[in-house]
This record gives C-alpha cells, structure tokens and sequence, in this order.
C-alpha cells in the first residue's frame, strides 16, 4: 500500500500539459469573437480607469464582473471541468467575485481608480501590463500553439492576474474584499503549473504576493481610511472641487 507521502503533485492531475494547452485552442477558436473583444476591452478599462469619470469607474467594475464570470462559467465549467475533479470546488470563487464587484459598483460612492505613485500603483501597472500585453505570449514562447494564447478577459490566469492589477489601483474603503478570491485562485493555479513544469508557475504567487504587500503598504499609509469630513458625499460641489481638485477621493 503506498503511503500518502509517497504522491506528488502531479499524482492528483488528471491531464497532460499538452491536454491542458488544447483547451485553450478549442475556448479560443470556439469563441475568438468574444474572447478578442473581452481582450480589447482590458486595455481600454486600464486606459478609462486612469483618466477618471465616476461613470467609467462603476463600469470597470461591471465589466471586470463580466470577464470573471465568462472565464468561469464558460471556461471553467465548460473546457476545464471534465479534465480536473477539483473545479466543481473552485466554480464558487468566481461567482463570488462576480456578485461582489457588482455589488461594489452599486454604491452610493463607488471606488476610484486611479495613479497615486506609490507602491501599489506601481505594482498594479506592472500587473496589468503582464496580465494584458505579456501573458498571450507565455505559451507561444513555451513551444505552444499560438491559438493556445491565454487572453485577459477570458482565460482565468491573466484574468484575475490583471484583476489584483486593478485592485492595487483602487482607492476607496473595504476595496480588500476584492483580493481574497484571486489570492486563492493564484495559490491554486501556480500549484497546477508547477505540478505540470510549467516555467511560469511562480508568476501567479508572485502577483498575490505584490497584493498582499500593496494591501498592508496602504493600510500603514492609511489610502484606504478618509476622514468623513471631507468624503465628496458631505460636500458641495465647490468644496469638493478644493478638496479633491483631481477627482480621486472616494
């Protein structure tokens, strides 16, 4: 009888690196309409979600919700579901995410996306430039079809990658409820990439990682606390233009 100690990660996968990557081509030619779109759409939320407008900063939300479930729903549940035992377990963290990004883009004051030139602005940027720009091209350079190429907006890696991208990029109060189900995602596909040997397994970690660390930066910082006095809410529009000319405050 073999013992427990005696399995490896790779014991518990169900698939080869070669099944894996297929998926991605038959997602990919089964849907580029929509996967292409969902991509474009990414940069046009990084760009919209630089330049501010309150309209814009509820939709990046909405649309983000959207991808969440697409890539759940369709690629998760459809393609990924009868090759890995474990997705029936994982499904929930997307739809959780999905309903609380909806619900956050419903508040009376949603949250700001925006540059603030610190350390989780930075880390974020650099997370959306991976996410959208650089990931497609990971498993092409690792031998792969480039129909293979994993695509924000609709493949779950770059997807949620991106998301801690833009969550670093939030301002606003209780905007951490956000990172839970991403940081477990990243956790659980790094482990399923190393399992597969997969050179890029420590991306995923390494992004949880700089949202973690971009979290407990502004909580030292105190971005995520105002004082109520000067929240937009209670002000007229002549105050709240000298108290936040740039339009950044929650």
């Amino acid at each position: 009888m073999t013992d427990w100690w005696d399995y490896h990660l790779i014991d518990f996968l169900l698939f080869s690196t070669r099944v894996y990557y297929r998926l991605f081509v038959s997602f990919n030619l089964a849907f580029w309409p929509v996967n292409l779109v969902l991509y474009l759409a990414g940069a046009v939320l990084v760009y919209r979600g630089l330049r501010g407008g309150r309209l814009f900063q509820r939709g990046i939300l909405v649309v983000l919700a959207v991808m969440w479930a697409w890539a759940g729903a369709v690629f998760m549940g459809h393609y990924y579901r009868p090759i890995n035992w474990a997705v029936p377990y994982i499904l929930p963290i997307f739809a959780f995410q999905a309903v609380i990004m909806v619900l956050f883009s419903l508040r009376k004051t949603p949250l700001v996306f925006c540059w603030r030139g610190d350390f989780s602005s930075m880390a974020g940027v650099a997370l959306l430039i991976l996410a959208i720009p650089v990931y497609p091209f990971f498993s092409v350079l690792a031998g792969h079809d480039v129909l293979a190429a994993e695509l924000f907006g609709s493949a779950p890696d770059p997807t949620i990658i991106g998301t801690l991208g833009f969550v670093l990029l939030m301002r606003g109060t209780w905007r951490w409820l956000l990172l839970p189900a991403p940081v477990l995602w990243c956790i659980l596909t790094s482990l399923t990439l190393w399992a597969m040997d997969q050179d890029i397994a420590w991306l995923p970690l390494v992004a949880a990682w700089l949202a973690i660390l971009g979290g407990w930066m502004d909580a030292k910082s105190g971005v995520t606390r105002k004082p109520e006095a000067t929240s937009p809410v209670h002000l007229n529009r002549a105050q709240r233009g000298a108290a936040d000319p740039a339009g950044l405050v929650e």
